[in-house]
């Protein structure tokens, strides 16, 4: 029985129950806090870090078709640029570079842009499963550097951050992160979804598809790439500056580590590549998995949870996105290829 009802070309997202449905889940999101224990609201922003970097990933791999293995680096980097930027002292610079948390934080996530900004020309000259392999070397690279500069991040010992946004004894420092972590996925979901539907969004899906037959007509696939790999590393970066802000602590071993390009691999992967609204299921089904398993089959949790995952991918390749599509959503007629036409047009003259 089809439960959804979607447009040729078009999204669920455009459905009026889906939307009413999403406001529910917001609301529903920001009384967590309030209403669970510490432990449980940890565990829900985890998911809310999975879900920003899961569509900011999708955005360069999904959209752009670009596989890059190095979100880890944006993510880490936004996360020690805010702490510095809280934290002055710890990496020894002066008082005077203390900036008001929120605005840490929103530095972290500009600067792990501008890093992409500035590697993006280069990295860019490799294509296909070179440009994977180098994005995990710079990775690999920044992560080693970060290490190495125990001035900077502290070492094996790691960072301690000084912050308290709280208020007073309403509102503790972490129900504040929870909810400004909450406002950023609603806020990263936002962007995302306006970047993919507009003109923009069609020139990375054209790269994506067929990167010369693109260009022949006038598509510039540098500036798509560009554009998709400057946002994507932004909202990593906005993500591990929430992410340390609320854990108070960061280390680059665990803060730079892939295996944080490899959870928000796996969440897209699980909920559907190329439907940003795939990450919201993938991100549950991998704390389910994640979380779960460890009280079932206890030290067999890890070894599980990649055989089921490896499972997921042969049967059901689409994601769970794919299959909601396939079982509950009706697919009519509509405007969307007038709309496609008029975009396409607006590309080729860009």
């Amino acid at each position: 029985m089809n439960l959804l009802k979607r447009e040729a070309g078009g999204s669920l997202a455009e459905d009026r129950r889906v939307q009413a449905l999403g406001v529910v889940a917001v609301l529903a999101l920001a009384a967590v806090p309030f209403t669970t224990t510490d432990a449980l609201t940890g565990l829900i922003l985890t998911g809310l870090v999975y879900i920003m970097l899961g569509v900011s990933w999708d955005l360069i791999a999904g959209y752009a078709g670009q596989i890059s293995l190095g979100h880890a680096a944006f993510f880490g980097m936004g996360a020690f640029v805010s702490a510095w930027l809280t934290t002055p002292g710890g990496a020894g610079l002066p008082p005077s570079a203390q900036l008001p948390l929120l605005a840490a934080i929103l530095v972290g996530g500009i600067a792990a842009a501008l890093i992409a900004l500035v590697i993006g020309p280069i990295i860019f000259r490799l294509t296909g499963h070179y440009f994977a392999i180098g994005t995990l070397a710079l990775a690999a690279v920044i992560e080693l550097v970060m290490l190495d500069r125990r001035d900077l991040t502290g070492g094996a010992t790691g960072y301690y951050i000084n912050a308290d946004i709280g208020l007073g004894e309403m509102i503790s420092h972490g129900d504040m992160m929870f909810l400004l972590t909450l406002l950023a996925t609603v806020i990263t979901v936002a962007v995302t979804y306006y970047i993919v539907k507009g003109p923009a969004g069609l020139g990375m899906k054209a790269i994506h598809d067929d990167e010369d037959a693109a260009s022949s007509l006038g598509v510039n696939p540098l500036k798509y790439k560009m554009y998709a790999f400057v946002v994507s590393s932004f909202f990593a970066g906005l993500a591990g500056a929430l992410y340390a802000h609320h854990s108070l602590y960061i280390n680059a071993q665990s803060t730079l580590a892939v295996t944080w390009t490899v959870d928000s691999l796996i969440v897209v992967i699980l909920g559907g590549m190329g439907t940003f609204v795939g990450s919201f299921f993938g991100a549950a089904l991998f704390l389910l998995l994640d979380n779960g398993l460890s009280a079932i089959v206890g030290g067999l949790a890890t070894t599980v949870e990649g055989i089921l995952i490896i499972l997921f991918i042969i049967f059901l390749p689409s994601g769970l996105y794919g299959l909601i599509e396939d079982n509950l959503v009706e697919e009519i007629s509509g405007s969307g290829a007038d709309t496609d036409v008029d975009a396409d047009a607006e590309i080729a003259n860009d």
